[in-house]
């Protein structure tokens, strides 16, 4: 039997087909039918969150959090300098967050905070970018991109949600602040940016780089609006205490790694701690050390990739605002933005990526618009490889190697490359006059 080649078509063929289904083909979604569904999806997250509460104990993140809601009340410490992995971590206006949900018993409290929180602002942040990127492209279908984002998002959430973390109401806020921002409310965006640098400090860029933007005009309205989120959980705890809260603040948390601290562990993500490992390599799995260099040489390389990342960052935005007046981000912009995190500090985990549903949407707007069917192709093959990244599914040997190597922090490198090559070629991603 001799095999017919004429009947073998390339791969580019099959890629292409693909794409011109979607976009010949959008999806349509029926609402009735999308509502049914999100009812029996809640109805399923409700279960459980029931089931996470009841279950949680006191070694999880949310101890910590309902423990110190019920500090910040009674006026024990909020911060224990010294621990290894910090303890309680965020600003004090954070802690006054979580006292809302100290008030009920820790099970119940639990079930709450993961049935409201993590899956009802899970539902609330995909609002909140597709209003975004509605209000930035009015005339383009965003479907495919969202529903693509969507998909390839769902590990980060997931880890958010099963391990009860609390970056969704500082993912929801930062996107609050971006979609006023672009509907130039910019008054609003910096309150809702201040009250995201207020539970977590890393949306402050958002406000620098706006500073930035806007100019010195705007600089005295950005520092009366964090007024608010000092005072009032300073007066909540008393003058005293609350000042002592900052400094105790800044011994367990900021101090540590603005020192360089890193953390030490085979699922710790980000640059620095990729080279930490390239560095150290691990020996329970077998891997040895490829850099082979100095701590004092390593801490050095790594503050010189971040300062060349920030100071690149910061002199486009400049460059921007004072050459070509422009006072408006992109969708590009942002996503370069929550990128930062994701790549530079020292303790970067994976329930952190929860904002990959802003950048992969517009990674995806950007590949479809400009028919890029092999990287869509790569890309999505990739954000998928993301989601699998456990031993039950490509075992033990695999799992540990995608780890110590840092596989999401790579993909997220490929991502930012993609973005900063193509995002020039997207000629509607100015914000209308």
């Amino acid at each position: 039997m001799f095999y017919n080649c004429k009947k073998v078509q390339p791969l580019n063929t099959y890629l292409s087909r693909a794409y011109n289904i979607m976009e010949k083909r959008p999806i349509r979604f029926n609402k009735t039918y999308l509502y049914i569904l999100l009812a029996l999806v809640t109805m399923a997250f409700a279960i459980m969150s029931y089931n996470r509460g009841m279950r949680a104990d006191v070694n999880g993140d949310y101890y910590i959090y309902w423990q110190t809601g019920l500090h910040f009340w009674t006026g024990d410490k909020l911060y224990t300098p010294g621990l290894i992995d910090g303890g309680f971590t965020y600003p004090p206006f954070a802690a006054l967050f979580f006292s809302l949900f100290s008030i009920f018993p820790f099970h119940a409290s639990a079930f709450l905070f993961s049935f409201i929180v993590n899956y009802g602002l899970w539902i609330a942040s995909f609002v909140l970018v597709w209003k975004i990127f509605k209000e930035l492209y009015p005339d383009q279908d965003f479907t495919w991109p969202i529903t693509l984002a969507l998909l390839f998002s769902i590990a980060f959430y997931w880890h958010n949600y099963i391990w009860m973390n609390a970056n969704m109401p500082v993912l929801c806020l930062t996107l609050l602040g971006i979609y006023h921002y672009i509907k130039k409310q910019f008054n609003w965006s910096y309150v809702f940016w201040m009250a995201a640098t207020f539970f977590k400090i890393t949306p402050v860029l958002f406000l620098f780089f706006a500073a930035i933007k806007r100019g010195p005009k705007d600089w005295p309205k950005i520092i009366l609006t964090a007024l608010p989120f000092v005072i009032i959980p300073a007066l909540l705890r008393g003058f005293p205490t609350g000042i002592n809260d900052w400094k105790d603040y800044y011994e367990a948390f900021v101090a540590p790694f603005s020192k360089g601290q890193i953390d030490e562990n085979i699922i710790s993500l980000g640059v620095p701690a990729l080279l930490n490992k390239l560095n150290t390599g691990n020996a329970e799995v077998g891997y040895g050390a490829v850099l082979h260099l100095s701590a004092h040489t390593l801490k050095l390389v790594i503050l010189t990739f971040q300062l060349v990342i920030m100071g690149a960052l910061t002199i486009k935005f400049v460059y921007d605002r004072y050459v070509k007046n422009k006072e408006h981000f992109t969708a590009a912009d942002f996503c370069l933005i929550f990128l930062i995190p994701l790549l530079l500090p020292g303790r970067v985990w994976a329930h952190h990526h929860v904002c990959t549903s802003f950048i992969y949407t517009y990674l995806f707007f950007i590949l479809l618009q400009q028919k890029r069917t092999i990287l869509l192709a790569i890309t999505c093959f990739l954000c998928l490889l993301l989601n699998v990244i456990t031993k039950d599914v490509i075992g033990q040997t695999l799992t540990d190697v995608l780890r110590h190597y840092s596989i999401i922090t790579l993909v997220m490198l490929f991502v930012s490359a993609l973005i900063i090559a193509l995002h020039k070629r997207d000629h509607r991603t100015q914000v209308a006059n």
